[in-house]
């Protein structure tokens, strides 16, 4: 049996969506809230769920049906980027930006391979480690000290000539 990633992300999509506080939040809580609902969904739907906890890590890492979910979790962080880096909350980097969604991407896997093995009674390690890897993320996306930084050398070259 194939895992129905597709349906999951659909509805995990329209759950988040009508949520109206869901459309107030800043992007890295929009991500959070997708993460969780996904979770919940891909938890809810029973033969997906021990398609990938049976699987061994690397079948299921290189499936037809997670790469569906890719695709489509590509559009959606493409959208979180675009708000993130219109509201400041992610800065835009010439070049590196090109790896963001790949950056969000290898966040999402990184907590359904945690998911898939959390022996935890009601799998909270795992709510522990989708906020941890959230913000995580989001920080590196984030302006910060180092794009200061750049910023400051770039103006001292600039006012130097």
């Amino acid at each position: 049996m194939r895992p129905d990633f597709s349906t999951i992300f659909n509805k995990t999509i329209s759950t988040c969506q009508s949520d109206e506080s869901y459309l107030q939040y800043s992007v890295r809580e929009k991500m959070l809230a997708w993460v969780f609902t996904f979770l919940q969904n891909l938890q809810e739907d029973e033969a997906t769920c021990l398609v990938i906890t049976n699987q061994s890590n690397i079948q299921w890492l290189r499936s037809s049906s997670l790469l569906i979910l890719k695709n489509n979790f590509y559009q959606y962080a493409d959208e979180l980027i675009f708000e993130g880096t219109n509201s400041g909350e992610i800065q835009a980097r010439p070049f590196i930006a090109n790896y963001y969604k790949q950056t969000l991407w290898n966040a999402v896997v990184s907590i359904l391979y945690f998911w898939s093995n959390d022996k935890s009674e009601h799998k909270e390690n795992t709510d522990v480690m989708v906020e941890k890897t959230i913000h995580f993320t989001f920080d590196l996306l984030a302006p910060s000290a180092i794009d200061s930084g750049i910023d400051l050398l770039q103006n001292l070259f600039k006012l130097r000539k």
